[in-house]
C-alpha cells in the first residue's frame, strides 16, 4: 500500500488525484493553505476514514513543508510518492500589467514551493532508500508561449528545467523523478 503526499488537494487536480490514489488503497495526505477540508470534501473522503489525513500547508514557508512531511512519515511510516501539484496562476494580462505581490506569489509558490517541497522529499527519501517525486507541469511546460500568461508559463517551465536536473542528479538512488503533465 503506498503511501501519498499531494501539495495543494483540497480542489481541482489535487483533489481528484487524492480520491484516485484511495481508490487504489493508497493512504493519501492532502494539504492546503486553509485550517481544514471543506464539509462536501469531508462528506466525499467519509468513504475513506483512516486512510487519509489533511495537513494544513503554505508551500510558500519550507518550514510548514517540513511539518507535511514528518507529520505524513509519522502517521504512515514513511512516504512513497510526494507530488507538488500547489500552484497559482497568473490573471488574464499583460506581465507588465501584473502588479508585484501577485508577481511574488505566483514566484514563491510555483517555482520556490515546488523546490522546497522536492528537496525535504528528497532528503526523506534518500533516508528511507527510495521514493517517488513528481511536479505539476502547466502551461509553459513545453516552451509553448502563450499571450497574458507569460508569468505562469515562466514558472512552469522553470520547474520543467529544476524536475529534469533534479532526476539526473538523483540517478541511481532509488528515486524516481517525474513530471506531471494534465
Amino acid at each position: 500500500m503506498k503511501k501519498v503526499v499531494i501539495t495543494g488537494s483540497t480542489r481541482g487536480i489535487g483533489l481528484s488525484m487524492a480520491f484516485e490514489f484511495l481508490r487504489a488503497g493508497c493512504k493519501v495526505t492532502l494539504s492546503g493553505r486553509g485550517e481544514t477540508l471543506t464539509d462536501k470534501t469531508l462528506k466525499e473522503l467519509s468513504l475513506y476514514e483512516g486512510k487519509y489525513t489533511y495537513v494544513q500547508c503554505n508551500v510558500q514557508e519550507k518550514a510548514s513543508l517540513q511539518h507535511l512531511w514528518d507529520t505524513s512519515a509519522k502517521q504512515w511510516g514513511g512516504v512513497d510518492i510526494w507530488i507538488n501539484n500547489a500552484g497559482q496562476n497568473s490573471p488574464y494580462m499583460f506581465s507588465w500589467e501584473t502588479g508585484e505581490d501577485y508577481t511574488v506569489n505566483i514566484i514563491k509558490t510555483n517555482i520556490i514551493g515546488m523546490i522546497y517541497g522536492s528537496q525535504i522529499a528528497v532528503t526523506g527519501m534518500l533516508i528511507q532508500g527510495h521514493g517517488s517525486i513528481y511536479s505539476m507541469e502547466g502551461l509553459g511546460s513545453n516552451n509553448m508561449i502563450q499571450l497574458k500568461t507569460i508569468l505562469y508559463g515562466t514558472t512552469k517551465c522553470a520547474l520543467t528545467y529544476f524536475m529534469k536536473g533534479l532526476a539526473k542528479e538523483l540517478d541511481g538512488t532509488g528515486i524516481v523523478v517525474g513530471r506531471l503533465s494534465p
